[in-house]
């Protein structure tokens, strides 16, 4: 054999050889970055997937907290509502038992308690509750108005004993604390009033290092604008007369008082459904249950954060929370035989004429009547006290045309307009 060929032969296998290991490695190298990339995706799309699992996790954890906290304030609310109907009968002394009783019964953080009020120149317990000794001796301690200190709002005070040093005798002090059985870390002060003047505070004393809960504190809101009522009632004399009616009422206008542009909103929105109703040729019965049914169609919203209920702009679970409010307001009504149609209303006045409504989804004339004449007024009065300057009674007006025959019923829009066109801004 000739060895040139062969040499010939062997540099050529090499070259080919190599062109095809050059060939391969280029694929194979832009196949290896398109992996890599590929590898990359994935690890960005893996920790996007992470972070939003981690947020969904979290805003279930936020919604299932924030439907604990409704359903408790709700709990609680009722239970002070029922409370105060069963107490209305007592006697001036039996009613502060009756009311200390209450208020412990609805706020579990708190062991122990007293009620004391000013008597001309004498600070006296009317009520007390504990684990102590001789609780009942505090009743005919020798204490001097001026001791006292004037809550003007609920608070929770920090070790009350601690608090109290500049103005009540320490042997005092010590005597409350043997009386309720034990240290007060912490209490929450309720003002009482008669009319528009303190009178005394209600103490609830937690006895161990616990903290008050949001929906104790807010209970005890409402206690304090219901207690006050009713002392100055029961003072008059005249708080056998007081019906359901009037209490919830004092719910309804604690509630919108908080808020400048939801103050009177349920007295105006009864004022225009009467209105229409009335035009509408209503019996005076329904009239009636129409009124009623206009002042509480938002009672629920007492049970709902103010954090929630207040805001123009809610995230998808935060306004699911916000629907509960009408399954509330017709469990707070319906124990009523006589508020059966306005505990209908509070549920149902969010429902739309197209179906689109809710809690239920109901539409046209399954949706009741009261109900659908409700709604309207409601957004009239929500929209003319929310608008911006500039925006006249006639651009409200014309909104709530172009929501006829999607959220509204088309016959009531058209007499609620005679009604609202009368409305000065």
């Amino acid at each position: 054999m000739n060895d040139p060929l062969i040499l010939d032969y062997f540099i050529a296998t090499v070259v080919v050889e190599a062109a095809i290991v050059l060939v391969l490695f280029i694929f194979c190298r832009g196949k290896l970055k398109g992996f890599v990339e590929k590898i990359r995706e994935l690890t960005v799309k893996n920790e996007n997937l992470k972070k939003n699992e981690f947020e969904l996790r979290k805003e279930i954890k936020n919604t299932k907290s924030a439907l604990e906290d409704v359903e408790s304030r709700f709990g609680k609310i009722s239970k002070i509502i029922q409370g105060f109907s069963q107490i209305a009968q007592k006697n001036y002394s039996e009613f502060f038992d009756d009311l200390l009783d209450l208020a412990l019964s609805v706020v579990p953080e708190a062991k122990s308690g007293s009620i004391s009020v000013i008597d001309g120149k004498q600070w006296k317990f009317m009520a007390i509750r504990g684990n102590g000794k001789d609780a009942g001796k505090l009743k005919f301690l020798d204490l001097k108005s001026e001791w006292m200190v004037a809550i003007p709002k609920i608070t929770v005070v920090e070790d009350i004993s601690k608090a109290n040093e500049k103005n009540v005798p320490k042997v005092y002090s010590n005597m409350i604390e043997e009386a309720v059985g034990g240290h007060i870390y912490r209490s929450i002060a309720i003002p009482l009033k008669l009319g528009n003047d303190f009178i005394g505070n209600c103490f609830l004393d937690a006895l161990s290092d616990i903290k008050f809960s949001e929906s104790s504190k807010m209970a005890m809101e409402n206690f304090a604008v219901l207690a006050s009522t009713f002392l100055t009632l029961k003072k008059l004399e005249i708080l056998p007369q007081l019906s359901i009616n009037n209490t919830l009422r004092e719910i309804v206008n604690f509630y919108e008082m908080k808020d400048p542009v939801t103050r009177g909103h349920s007295e105006n929105v009864a004022y225009f459904a009467v209105k229409i109703g009335e035009k509408m040729n209503l019996s005076p019965k329904q009239i009636g249950d129409l009124y009623w049914a206009a002042i509480f169609h938002d009672i629920g919203l007492i049970s709902i954060p103010d954090e929630i209920a207040r805001k123009s702009s809610m995230t998808k679970a935060e306004f699911e929370i916000m629907k509960i409010h009408t399954l509330i307001g017709e469990k707070i009504i319906d124990p009523y035989d006589h508020l059966k149609e306005a505990a209908i209303v509070a549920r149902s006045h969010h429902e739309c004429f197209d179906g689109s409504g809710y809690p239920d989804g109901i539409k046209g004339f399954d949706i009741p009547l009261l109900s659908r004449i409700v709604s309207v007024s409601d957004l009239f009065d929500t929209l003319r006290k929310n608008s911006k300057p500039g925006i006249s009674v006639s651009d409200v007006i014309n909104e709530i045309k172009e929501k006829s025959g999607t959220q509204f019923d088309p016959e009531i829009v058209k007499v609620a307009i005679q009604i609202f066109e009368t409305v000065k801004k």
